[in-house]
């Protein structure tokens, strides 16, 4: 029987260190454990069953994890892993019991894995990150990572243990929503090109463009490509182009009205020009933009009065 006891506490020890996440003052687990160890001045079958139900208790928990455990000791040799993380890297428990993460996985993550061990005894406090890996099942799967040192009661470091959670349902989640944002932005900048570049059909073969606002290089061509497409798909042999909402018309707006007309002519249309406000009219002038290429009206309802008169 002695024999017997000397192995669950051996058990007790390990399982001790892989669980102690809190303080021994404060986790309930430790409590129990500490309680277990009170019994040492018992004697016979009510202690051995008492440190048993403890060890039994704390050995499901930790199989049952549904996550990534393990415990190394300072030296990075593996004393304790459960079944999610064996199945994971594929091995058995005989083949993980003692190794070092650079007997078992390639350099570059191994020296990964050592950094982070080193790094959580040596500062003494938990380090939290994302990782990512394929398993031995071929599943790539994204995890949640924590790593902490482990101290027994008197404060001696024992180890680091590692908890993985799996988060990959989340990752999907994630990149499905980043999907569905990226498209409901794709879809509003449709709607916005198509509320900056408006096309009416007022009669048959004629269309209105009314603009409104700043027009930059951008905008410049997509009212050009917005043209084109609604001549084509409008038959349209007229197009007024009315400019009364745009505040401000320089020499790159200008130029750009004359390319459109210019474009829009070779497809057999022709484009009337409506909306010149003194100010902008002046401003033309004073750039010396030669508009004597488009027909020009002062107002929208002059340039509809136009066409349909013709």
């Amino acid at each position: 029987m002695r024999s017997q006891n000397e192995q669950l506490r051996s058990e007790l020890a390990e399982l001790r260190q892989a669980l102690a996440l809190c303080s021994p003052r404060t986790s309930p687990l430790a409590g129990a454990l500490q309680h277990t160890s009170g019994l040492d001045a018992e004697e016979g079958q009510g202690r051995e069953h008492a440190m048993r139900e403890v060890v039994d208790l704390l050995r499901t928990l930790v199989e049952a994890a549904p996550m990534l455990l393990f415990v190394k000791n300072t030296e990075g040799r593996y004393m304790l892993a459960n079944g999610y993380f064996l199945r994971w890297v594929g091995l058995a428990w005989d083949e993980v019991a003692g190794k070092t993460d650079h007997e078992l996985f390639p350099k570059e993550r191994a020296d990964a894995f050592r950094a982070s061990d080193i790094e959580a005894m040596t500062t003494g406090q938990p380090l939290a990150w994302e990782d990512s890996g394929t398993g031995a099942d071929g599943q790539h799967r994204h995890f949640a990572v924590t790593k902490f040192p482990l101290t027994d009661a008197a404060g001696a470091l024992r180890g680091v243990c590692g908890i993985s959670t799996d988060i990959s349902s989340y990752k999907r989640a994630e990149e499905e929503n980043r999907q569905l944002q990226a498209e409901i932005i794709r879809a509003q900048e449709t709607s916005l090109r198509a509320l900056s570049t408006p096309l009416m059909p007022i009669a048959r073969g004629v269309i209105v463009m009314p603009l409104i606002g700043t027009v930059d290089q951008g905008r410049a061509q997509r009212v050009l490509e917005a043209l084109l497409g609604g001549i084509v798909t409008h038959e349209a042999r007229k197009v007024i182009l009315d400019i009364t909402g745009v505040p401000v018309v320089d020499a790159g707006v200008a130029n750009a009205l004359i390319k459109t007309a210019q474009a829009v002519k070779l497809i057999g249309a022709t484009v009337i020009l409506t909306g010149i406000q003194p100010k902008i009219a002046q401003t033309l002038v004073e750039l010396g933009v030669d508009l004597s290429s488009l027909v020009t009206r002062g107002t929208l309802e002059s340039g509809i009065a136009h066409v349909l008169d013709r």
